[in-house]
């Protein structure tokens, strides 16, 4: 068995283990143990499949900006909880789908003028103050929105970016609804809520750096992940990992 997988491992490119770029923050997708150990929903599935593969993980955890620009340079192997665009496809391999976003704002349930906004565009125009990650992509509303207008501001982790909310620094932050659901769990902001308005919704895939990967890996990886997927273990998986308030129906 272990010959068998050595064998599997050289012709698909990953002889050595393949590293993943990461933050540290954003449960529960990607978050690191008590204990310094790398873990999350999307981490361990993509172990999972890897494992199928006959390769191993190694994960390295970078600021946003930093693990954008190792990526670009080929220095690491994967990404995870990409959105599609014409200009990575250029750059990488996508995975199959493996989950769906639903992106979202929190924002501070007493502030009526964004309780009562049926729009995003309502908000922006505004001149609310609005806090979102580096290189999420939320839809062409919001990046004209970001290019046309000085109200964003930029910060590493969701956790950070609704403490700068609760403590009226911004007015609405934008995410992942999961994501959002998740640390308002976990923290201690009674005042906050999530607006019902949907911004943007996406299919999320694994990048993997066409500098470093083979195509004949990447259709291996999606045969795994498809079977998973018909098996019915893909969407246990994401039950099982997910509070369940938070669950997206």
């Amino acid at each position: 068995m272990l010959f068998n997988c050595q064998v599997i491992a050289k012709n698909f490119g990953c002889e050595n283990p393949l590293i993943l770029s990461s933050t540290i923050d954003w449960y529960p997708y990607i978050y690191m143990s008590p204990e310094g150990v790398s873990m999350g929903a999307d981490i361990e599935l993509l172990r999972i499949i890897l494992n199928e593969v006959g390769c191993e993980l190694k994960v390295v955890h970078f600021p946003e900006r930093r693990s954008l620009f190792e990526l670009k340079k080929g220095n690491v192997d994967i990404g995870l909880g990409a959105s599609f665009n014409k200009e990575r496809a250029q750059a990488y391999w996508y995975s199959n789908q493996y989950r769906h976003e639903i992106n979202q704002f929190a924002y501070r349930t007493n502030d009526r003028s964004i309780s009562e906004s049926t729009n995003i565009k309502n908000i922006i125009e505004s001149d609310k103050i609005i806090a979102i990650n580096l290189a999420g992509w939320y839809g062409e509303e919001i990046e004209k929105a970001k290019a046309d207008s000085n109200n964003f501001i930029y910060s590493d982790t969701v956790s950070k970016r609704l403490k700068m909310l609760n403590y009226e620094r911004v007015d609405i932050v934008i995410d992942d609804s999961i994501v959002l659901c998740h640390e308002l769990n976990r923290l201690p902001f009674p005042e906050i809520t999530i607006h019902s308005s949907v911004l943007y919704e996406t299919p999320i895939y694994f990048l993997f750096n066409k500098k470093t990967v083979s195509k004949s890996f990447i259709d291996k990886f999606n045969k795994a992940l498809e079977e998973m997927r018909i098996s019915g273990q893909l969407k246990q998986h994401y039950i099982d990992n997910l509070h369940v308030t938070c669950s997206v129906n």
